[in-house]
């Protein structure tokens, strides 16, 4: 997917070993790594296979509801960024949508939808600003 404004990749496909269905993209990337940093988490957690630990699967479903509402993926395209499918993606926006009323979730979801608006910028800088 191309951002139209500023010509930015959101992610690509990569099909090396073992990542089938995962992208791996500059947004990708950008993404693992803010939602990992802010629940102090190894970006590569948000890609494990299994649903393992409550708070991996949280944050990856934060992740997925970030893809979807601020970078206005789909939900296939949003589940995908970590191997997941649509419904799952779905769910996960449920999900957070439901818990956004807790205020400690809301501000950290506040902070990460910061993070995300300035990608953007931040992209077209990396590309020459095409």
């Amino acid at each position: 997917m191309v951002d139209c404004e500023t010509g930015g990749v959101f992610f690509e496909k990569d099909d090396g070993a073992g990542e089938a269905g995962r992208d791996r993209g500059p947004f990708g990337l950008f993404l693992r790594a803010i939602v990992s940093a802010a629940f102090g988490l190894r970006p590569e957690a948000l890609d494990s296979v299994s649903r393992g630990r409550k708070d991996v699967a949280f944050a990856r479903q934060i992740a997925m509801y970030l893809a979807y509402t601020r970078m206005g993926l789909s939900y296939v395209e949003a589940g995908r960024l970590f191997g997941r499918d649509r419904t799952t993606a779905r769910h996960a926006c449920r999900q957070v949508e439901d818990r956004r009323e807790d205020p400690r979730i809301d501000s950290i979801l506040d902070y990460l939808e910061r993070a995300i608006d300035v990608w953007p910028r931040l992209s077209a800088s990396f590309s020459g600003g095409r």
